[in-house]
């Protein structure tokens, strides 16, 4: 049988144009002009790979899920350019691994991974191991791309279909035509929909569809596999159009909306109780895992012999990759939040604020720069002058008077309390020499190493310069919430009006479309809303302003409004109240009852959108409540408490160590200058395990160890209040206040713990 050969179905002219699209001024004089589509950046460089590599994606076809998410997303890109650009990544990816394998095993970085790994065979798998890892992460995020963006939109649909659906349903009450409510709908609502809806009647225009009906049949097609709840709105919606009265039309798109508010609501609660499961998740990694890591990791040490505890390891793991692993895995969660409304974007010339770097102290402005630099020399000086003399100054006090805040303790001081020499345990010291020439250079280094972390890090003997510490760290927050909280404080002022101005904004559309349904002048209407609802912030900003341009400088309704150096919305960044004006701008040019009309549709619409909005809040309050208790008190106490752990661990370890050698304490009394009180008792044992002395040498000291954690506690609270903030709002202003307000509480929590738990500690040391 001859193979029937594939028919190439001819170009037609719609589809030679179809990359063209019409862009125009949201707000400008409606004039179209054409422009090419945009590619995004993703496309872009798939393309450009297949033009380098073009063998590389030879014969490559998309399999189902890829294919659909493509035509989805409305992207112009060949499986060809996609294969290829898959297959680079991966081959770029494992050349670069190979490359810096090579390098690494001939520089000093291999003797440093063989002291970590303590097995030389296996350090070449070390070192390739990573960028293998690297390599899969890199094509597999390739490969997935696609459809993790087609799913970002998904999930974005659960606010943009309410919104395009209700601006739909507007327009067909007004008039049942399809056409005028695709238009109207692609002209003032947002998101992709708006963008497909705007696309399709393009298409429409120069032949890709025969008829827009045909193309709203090929994007609900589109949009069924990915959003089902408004395929059936927009079959609903064309339905409405056979309908033979008013009244059956108007309860058959009424039945649309509510179908859709219920079907996004159900979303969204399944949204919210999913939610909990990544909240705990972040806790686990975010919090017990550190406080196991410091169990786990010298413990690890003792058995394998390699330096798992050591500071350089402990800031790579605590500062480095659990941070970043949190905040990654935060930003995954986030990705899926259904966004809401836009929140007013305050711009730094906004009217009221005080200029840039300002900060208003009283009636006084005070540069912010100037604030944080006094900041940091005076938290700096006082932290140094604190750790050396104390509250009240010991150099002004008589010898042992009683002071509120102790000087920190030095090595000096510590040894002097036990009546030793202060290079007592210093390495080449008398002591150390005496156990060498007694019990040979391992065990003798062995036990003096275990001697030495077991002394200091018994709280009676602790040398960690807490004052210093905790003065530096809390003059860096302090520093961070200065500068988030006065560079964001009067921007959410301004951003709270005009979130006020958005709630009554549609009570007062009500007032509004009641007066020109009453067949009254626009002029008119505003003022008697004005008058109705003087109160009112939109009444006294906008309204009066419209008014007066109208009035005294002899404008027409739409420069009233919307002129560049005098409309009523020249300073009002809403885009919720922006589009609400255009539309009443527009329709009040078809008539007063036309946009009285169409008023109240969209004060039906603004409340249906409110709703959404409040709901999704309220649906996830219980988790925002438990992460901003955790980010700001239970995560700092616990790693308050690890700090004090680690102690208790190393003298654990350095017990058993001195265990392993053997003797007893008395045995040492024998040597030059005796043992120093506080060391316990050294008893013979059975060797379970033998630190090596160099590795225990390596391991993270107490005073290392809390500025390690008291710098994860500050990148934690970012992390937690990150989360939280843009789980119940997509707000960057109102999240850098919440993390100003956030960083000074949890640094006082933390070190108030340290303290404490440190107490604890050593009562019963």
């Amino acid at each position: 049988m001859a193979k029937r050969k594939t028919q190439k179905r001819e170009m037609s002219p719609g589809d030679l144009y179809r990359e063209i699209a019409v862009s125009r001024e949201e707000f400008g004089e409606g004039a179209g002009k054409l422009v090419k589509r945009e590619e995004v950046p993703f496309v872009r460089f798939c393309k450009g790979i297949h033009k380098r590599f073009p063998s590389l994606g030879k014969g490559a076809k998309f399999g189902k899920e890829h294919r659909e998410a493509v035509d989805f997303l409305g992207w112009n890109l060949k499986a060809e350019e996609f294969a290829a650009t898959a297959k680079f990544v991966l081959i770029a990816t494992i050349i670069i691994g190979v490359l810096a394998s090579i390098i690494i095993s001939v520089s000093p970085l291999r003797d440093i991974i063989i002291g970590f790994v303590g097995v030389p065979q296996l350090v070449m798998i070390y070192i390739a191991a990573p960028f293998v890892v690297i390599a899969l992460i890199a094509t597999n995020y390739i490969q997935s791309y696609p459809v993790s963006a087609a799913q970002t939109e998904q999930t974005k649909a659960l606010t943009y279909v309410p919104e395009i659906v209700g601006y739909m349903i507007m327009s067909m009450k007004l008039v049942p035509n399809l056409e005028k409510a695709v238009e109207f709908s692609a002209e003032h609502g947002s998101g992709k929909i708006s963008d497909d809806f705007k696309r399709i009647i393009w298409d429409t225009q120069i032949g890709v569809y025969g008829t827009l009906s045909e193309a709203l049949d090929q994007l609900a097609y589109n949009w069924g596999k990915f959003s089902d709840e408004f395929k059936h709105a927009l079959m609903m919606i064309r339905a409405s159009v056979l309908e033979n009265t008013e009244a059956k039309r108007y309860q058959l798109l009424d039945k649309t909306m509510t179908t859709i508010l219920t079907s996004i609501r159900d979303k969204m609660e399944t949204y919210a109780k999913e939610l909990s499961e990544p909240s705990v998740l972040l806790f686990y990694l975010g919090v017990l895992l550190p406080l196991i890591l410091i169990i786990v990791l010298p413990i690890g040490s003792a058995f394998s012999g390699t330096s798992m505890a050591s500071t350089w390891v402990l800031v790579g793991i605590y500062n480095i990759l659990i941070p970043v692993v949190t905040l990654l895995f935060a930003r995954h969660v986030l990705k899926k939040r259904p966004p809401t409304s836009e929140s007013p974007k305050i711009p730094d010339n906004y009217p009221g604020l005080p200029p840039k770097y300002k900060a208003r102290i009283g009636k006084s402005l005070v540069d912010l720069r100037l604030i944080i630099a006094s900041m940091i020399l005076i938290g700096v000086a006082g932290s140094f002058v604190l750790s050396v003399e104390g509250i009240p100054p010991k150099s002004w006090s008589e010898p042992f008077a009683p002071q509120l805040l102790a000087a920190d303790r030095t090595i000096a001081d510590v040894m002097e309390d036990v009546s030793q020499p202060v290079d007592y345990y210093e390495d080449g010291s008398a002591f150390e020499r005496t156990l060498i020439s007694r019990y040979g250079e391992e065990r003798g280094k062995q036990l003096f190493v275990s001697e030495r972390t077991k002394f200091f890090s018994n709280p009676k003997n602790d040398a960690t310069p807490y004052n210093l510490i905790f003065g530096l760290v809390l003059t860096i927050s302090l520093c961070f919430f200065a500068w988030l909280y006065f560079t964001n404080v009067y921007k959410r002022k301004a951003q709270l009006v005009i979130e006020k101005m958005e709630s009554e904004f549609k009570d007062s559309l009500y007032i509004l479309a009641s007066r020109l349904g009453e067949n009254k002048p626009v002029e008119e209407a505003l003022k008697h809303t004005r008058n109705f609802l003087p109160g009112f912030e939109i009444s006294k900003r906008i309204f009066t302003k419209t008014i007066e341009n109208i009035e005294l400088l002899g404008m027409p309704l739409e420069l009233a409004v919307f002129d560049k150096n005098y409309g009523s919305l020249r300073n009002v960044p809403s885009r919720t109240i922006q589009t609400g004006m255009r539309i009443l701008v527009d329709s009040v040019k078809l008539g007063v009852n036309v946009a009285a009309r169409t008023i109240i549709s969209l004060s039906l619409q603004l409340g249906n959108s409110e709703k959404v909005n409040k709901d999704l809040k309220l649906m996830i309050s219980d988790t925002t409540s438990m992460m901003r208790t955790m980010s700001i008190f239970i995560a700092p106490v616990v790693l308050g408490v690890t700090t004090a752990l680690q102690k208790v661990v190393m003298i654990t370890l350095s017990t058993i160590q001195t265990s392993s050698v053997g003797n007893t304490l008395s045995d040492l009394s024998s040597l030059p200058g005796g043992a120093p009180g506080g060391l316990g008792s050294i008893s013979q044992g059975t060797q379970l395990f033998a630190i090596d002395s160099a590795t225990q040498a390596s391991m993270v000291q107490p005073w290392q160890f809390v500025i390690i954690v008291a710098t994860y506690v500050l990148q934690l609270v970012f992390i937690m209040v990150y989360f939280s903030s843009k789980i119940e709002e997509d707000n960057d202003i109102l999240f850098r206040l919440n993390l100003a307000k956030a960083l000074p509480i949890a640094t006082i929590v933390f070190l108030l713990s340290v303290i404490a738990s440190s107490t604890v500690v050593g009562n019963f040391g």
